[in-house]
């Protein structure tokens, strides 16, 4: 098994799909495998830039052709890791059969509407794709203390990063923009986005927006 094709299978859409189902089944009926499965499909289709890449039937399709592969080769053609986290999703189900099913659940989602976050919560894996600059923002500038405000972290942040800072600031601007224009009453912010990023206020949001906005055009305008 060369490196380049076990990541499909580890780190691709592949790996992320049996992940999600293998955390339906640790959860011990906590979380439902079609709902955890809307997620996915959520998540995958948050973007433009990943419907483009990646659509979610194609996924199903991947999904499809690991099986063929697994009855084909069998289970040493996949990395050990993959495998593993397999036999325990399948909970004893033949693995082909498991990766069918899972394809053909993926495709009924795809043709369901949207899931909205009233109806199916916002929930800690979704944040960190969804959000990965909000949630490594607290880590590295927050919540060590080391500053007394949010806008002295903020300054010390930009502080750091420039000049080298356009793509660092859209990105988080973009994801403080993306929970405000989501999440624009407050309990909706607490129950979805603060409990799982907890520096994360409708304020604080708009601090961050404000201080990148001024940086850039104070030193990135061009004028």
């Amino acid at each position: 098994m060369i490196s380049h094709t076990g990541a499909l299978f580890n780190d691709g859409p592949v790996g992320r799909v049996v992940e999600t189902a293998l955390r339906a089944q640790q959860s011990q009926g906590a979380l439902d495998l079609d709902d955890e499965l809307r997620r996915f499909v959520r998540t995958t289709c948050a973007a433009d830039t990943s419907r483009w890449l990646l659509p979610v039937a194609s996924v199903a399709a991947l999904l499809d052709h690991t099986a063929d592969l697994l009855r084909s080769e069998g289970a040493a053609f996949f990395p050990r890791t993959f495998t593993e986290r397999l036999d325990e999703a399948r909970d004893g189900a033949p693995g082909d059969e498991y990766l069918r099913t899972l394809a053909g659940l993926i495709r009924a989602v795809d043709q369901e509407p949207d899931a909205g976050f009233a109806d199916l919560p916002l929930t800690d894996w979704e944040a960190a794709a969804r959000f990965p600059e909000l949630i490594g923002f607290g880590a590295n500038w927050i919540y060590d203390g080391e500053y007394p405000s949010l806008s002295d972290s903020v300054m010390a942040f930009v502080e750091a990063e420039h000049p080298f800072c356009g793509e660092t600031f859209s990105r988080l601007a973009a994801d403080a923009q993306s929970v405000l224009v989501n999440f624009p009453q407050p309990a909706a912010l607490s129950a979805h986005v603060t409990r799982w990023i907890p520096w994360v206020s409708h304020d604080a949001l708009r601090e961050v927006i404000r201080r990148i906005d001024d940086h850039m055009r104070t030193e990135h305008s061009g004028s």
